[in-house]
């Protein structure tokens, strides 16, 4: 049986000197340093070299404080994304089951210096006012934007983004599983197979392979810490688990392996949450939209399972917040079940 916390500074508490009453005029600015940024091509170089940004990103924050417009003119697909995530809590709950959302940050927003050095962490527009606005609307969501921005303020020298990636980096996966684990609270078994193993892992990024950086730019070393499942790198998804983790490729990086383009095998976010929680997590992970086709994933896959949903209590819910002005897959109605 799970539970969540009512308090936790970690995840819940918004700092006054953080929290922007409105979009100031170097918010503003930032986004239009990031529109200017914007070629016909995937991904750009930032005033730091080693950095790349994914386009669609950068197009995402030019719109500012999205959630303050007319979703016609901010989102592609011309929708407010947030009735269906209300719609998809309300479904889960109806079977007993919990979700927890938790929107990636554009890495531009908690490094904007890399896109433009004459911008700091505390220039760009914090997500934090939407996230609000959705947690108003009863749905429990992890702050990444807030969390990375106070460690980063607070001097912590961790690496948040992979900077030739368009993902976040082993270390905020890691992060991340402990956010989660603290906003719920399990019984962990006590003799679990599962230990952690450090090492320094070297990347070409998927902002670099197939682009005019690929042989000229060097690999990227990320220090990452692996899960090992009796002896053996990573964790297998297990289908018959109470937990479950679904949302675009945040979910598979660092866990599905080199040969599907996800670096390595054993630092992924299925991994740590696995490690934290004591137990294998199942997955449903997709490289399209998180907020769409990840839920069509789902729903193909529970009506395929007999009693898939009896056997869940917990949902973790991880996209990109890029989803919310850059899908351009409609947004449907979609049920859990026939």
């Amino acid at each position: 049986m799970i539970r969540f916390q009512t308090l936790g500074f970690v995840i819940f508490f918004v700092s006054c000197s953080l929290l922007d009453a409105g979009e100031t005029e170097k918010a503003k600015a930032f986004a239009e340093e990031a529109l200017s940024r914007v070629e016909s091509k995937p991904s750009v170089q930032g005033d730091s070299d080693a950095w790349l940004f994914l386009v669609r990103e950068l197009r995402h924050l030019s719109t500012g404080y999205f959630w303050e417009k007319s979703w016609e003119e901010v989102a592609l697909n011309a929708t407010n994304p947030v009735p269906s995530m209300l719609e998809f809590k309300g479904l889960l709950e109806e079977k007993g089951i919990k979700l927890v959302l938790v929107p990636v940050p554009a890495k531009a927003r908690i490094y904007p210096e890399k896109l433009d050095r004459n911008f700091s962490v505390d220039d760009v527009g914090l997500l934090t006012p939407f996230i609000e606005q959705l947690r108003a609307g009863g749905l429990t969501v992890i702050d990444l934007d807030h969390h990375f921005r106070s460690r980063r303020t607070e001097g912590n020298p961790t690496k948040w983004y992979c900077a030739q990636d368009a993902h976040f980096s082993p270390e905020a996966i890691e992060e991340l599983a402990g956010l989660v684990a603290d906003a719920v609270a399990v019984e962990v078994p006590e003799n679990s197979s599962m230990n952690l193993t450090e090492e320094v892992l070297s990347i070409t990024g998927d902002q670099v392979v197939g682009s005019e950086w690929e042989g000229s730019m060097p690999g990227e070393s990320l220090t990452m810490r692996s899960v090992f499942t009796g002896g053996e790198r990573g964790v297998e998804a297990n289908p018959q688990s109470r937990y479950l983790l679904m949302g675009d490729s945040h979910t598979l990086v660092f866990h599905e392996g080199r040969e599907t383009g996800m670096h390595c095998r054993g630092g992924g976010l299925l991994d740590h949450l696995s490690y934290r929680f004591g137990e294998e997590f199942d997955l449903v992970g997709v490289r399209g939209s998180g907020l769409v086709q990840a839920r069509k994933q789902l729903y193909y896959r529970a009506t395929s399972e007999p009693g898939f949903w009896d056997r869940k209590e917990l949902v973790i819910w991880v996209f990109s917040e890029r989803e919310f002005t850059q899908s351009t897959d409609r947004i449907l109605s979609i049920p859990l079940d026939r």
